[in-house]
């Protein structure tokens, strides 16, 4: 599981990746839920954002690596190219099995104070998703996601 972070700031993904839209809806719901038990507004879903997260998501499982910032880019250069704003976060995670479902990367995420943290920031509206299925660390069907945030 990826740490929090956030920074403030002034395409498309990757082709060949396989994409879990269905598992990106349900932990969008899932986590606009959440959002709603604590009594802050629900994210807006954003196209541009998850054309960010997608893009992340693809390249970690093509090149082999768990970071928030690439090899050649930083996480809010690459968020940058897709969206402006104020304050960004990431949460990144990956898991097989039951953490591969949309509950268990929420579950993931929200047992981690500091990915907790972001997903219940107030100046945090909108989001995009990002799952990408394949193999990572020698297991197959790996389910690799970003979770892109904008005020």
């Amino acid at each position: 599981m990826g740490a929090l972070l956030l920074a403030p700031v002034g395409t498309s993904a990757r082709s060949g990746a396989s994409f879990r839209s269905s598992t990106e809806r349900v932990v969008f719901k899932l986590l606009n839920e959440i959002r709603r038990d604590h009594h802050l507004p629900q994210f807006r879903y954003s196209v541009a954002l998850r054309s960010a997260a997608r893009e992340h998501s693809a390249d970690m499982l093509t090149r082999h690596y768990f970071e928030h910032n690439s090899p050649n880019e930083t996480f809010d250069h690459r968020i940058r190219r897709h969206l402006d704003s104020s304050l960004v976060g990431e949460n990144i995670a990956w898991g097989t099995g039951r953490y591969a479902t949309p509950e268990g990367l929420v579950k993931l995420w929200m047992t981690s104070p500091t990915h907790r943290h972001i997903i219940l920031m107030r100046s945090l509206h909108r989001i995009g998703l990002g799952v990408a299925i394949g193999t990572f660390a020698g297991s197959p069907d790996a389910a690799m996601a970003t979770a892109d945030f904008a005020a």
